[in-house]
């Protein structure tokens, strides 16, 4: 087995809006592209905030790219951070910038010896494979729901991340753009390896190249494996979430 790029070590933390706990024993591999699944409050997004480092678990440690996770802080390491992409539900687009200077952020931070029309051509090239050129100098407040999920995806893209967090990554995208996204993601995880943990609220054929599906209800797994084993296992509450 490849070496571990997130494990969740007996993590047991509180979830808001919910009288049970997170308790999990998670170990994705690098590369693998694994799907979270499961009902409202199941523990999903919380496991995006907790691989992420943005919530520390009340027991059990979180390691990231070997890092470990010791508080949710700003001040954690950058190379870590700069090494994985996140996309919270609330994609977090700056709403006093267009849609392009919002995707140029992170090379303008960090990407400093590149050249502006280096940065220029990047972005244009991102914003192109996800079908938002059209709207590239438009603010998030004048951009759709699955535009400014496509352009924060395309933002969390732009340093080529290792790993890859997203949290309900079609959330108002249609059916042509999902494919368009699917295909995305394929292609970034051709061009080099790449490790994609997604929260999904229902089944989508975003995640039909899942290697994994790992069925949450009540903050535990109740099922982990790839798709066709994990049908046959599922309770049938659940079944719903996975075909």
């Amino acid at each position: 087995m490849s070496e571990a790029a997130l494990v969740l070590e007996q993590v047991r933390t509180p979830m808001s809006g919910s009288s049970h706990h997170l308790e999990v024993d998670l170990c994705i591999a690098s590369g693998e592209f694994v799907a979270l699944v499961g009902p409202s409050r199941s523990g999903k997004s919380l496991i995006i905030a907790l691989a992420a480092g943005l919530v520390s678990p009340e027991a059990g440690r979180v390691v990231l790219l070997g890092h470990e996770w010791s508080e949710a802080s700003a001040s954690e390491p950058s190379h870590v951070r700069l090494r994985v992409g996140t996309v919270l539900e609330q994609p977090g687009l700056l709403s006093n910038m267009t849609l392009f200077n919002n995707v140029l952020l992170p090379l303008r931070y960090h990407r400093g010896a590149m050249s502006d029309r280096s940065r220029e051509h990047a972005v244009m090239a991102q914003l192109e494979r996800l079908g938002l050129m059209p709207v590239r100098d438009r603010f998030p407040a004048e951009l759709n729901h699955g535009e400014v999920r496509r352009g924060a995806i395309a933002r969390a893209c732009m340093l080529d991340p290792e790993v890859l967090l997203l949290d309900d990554p079609v959330a108002g995208v249609d059916a042509e753009m999902l494919l368009v996204l699917r295909a995305y993601v394929e292609e970034r995880r051709a061009d080099h390896p790449l490790t994609v943990v997604v929260a999904m609220r229902a089944w989508s054929p975003f995640i039909e190249g899942a290697d994994r599906l790992v069925v949450l209800r009540d903050g535990r797994v109740e099922a982990d494996g790839p798709r066709d084993a994990v049908a046959e296992v599922v309770p049938a509450a659940l079944r719903r979430y996975v075909e």
